[in-house]
């Protein structure tokens, strides 16, 4: 008896080329898919940091904007904010005499200083200013990297209500 021999081992050219074809449509959808969600992990990324920038200049504003007794002036870039004693000053500390906090910006970092040199207090920011209309300052702070969708800046107001209350009761 003779054994029939199958002369068919592997795969055709046709084989080849259609399954080298599906795993190149594969590999596209994966190296889409992969580009899509690394560019979705930046921009959230950049929206995170720019909220922490916002979250801590609207706390660090809030706190020295409500507790002064006085009008904050700012001229050359530099918003300064007369406290009493015993205020909690933007570096952390309390201070145990009147004092001024300047608060300035520069490259891309916001610095105060309470009287013992500037202290960088918080950085990613691109541009600072600030508006002062009777009892209600606005901070329009400008973040690094923040989303188009919000015009690349935003606005904190915030009322000076130590002083609203102070005249209040008089």
């Amino acid at each position: 008896m003779k054994h029939l021999i199958n002369k068919h081992k592997g795969f055709t050219l046709i084989e080849l080329m259609v399954a080298l074809a599906a795993g190149m449509f594969l590999l596209g959808g994966v190296s889409l898919a992969y580009s899509s969600i690394n560019s979705s992990t930046s921009t959230a990324k950049d929206l995170e940091n720019a909220l922490d920038v916002i979250r801590f200049s609207s706390k660090v504003f809030t706190r020295s904007l409500k507790q002064t007794n006085s009008v904050p002036t700012y001229t050359n870039n530099i918003l300064s904010v007369e406290q009493e004693m015993g205020s909690s000053a933007c570096t952390g500390l309390t201070i145990s005499a009147p004092f001024i906090e300047k608060y300035s910006h520069e490259d891309d970092s916001l610095f105060c200083d309470v009287g013992n040199g500037k202290v960088k207090i918080l950085k990613g920011v691109n541009a600072i200013s600030y508006v002062i209309d009777n009892n209600v300052v606005s901070v329009l702070v400008e973040p690094t990297n923040l989303p188009s969708q919000f015009n690349n800046s935003l606005v904190i107001d915030i009322s000076l209500s130590q002083m609203v209350m102070n005249k209040a009761f008089q």
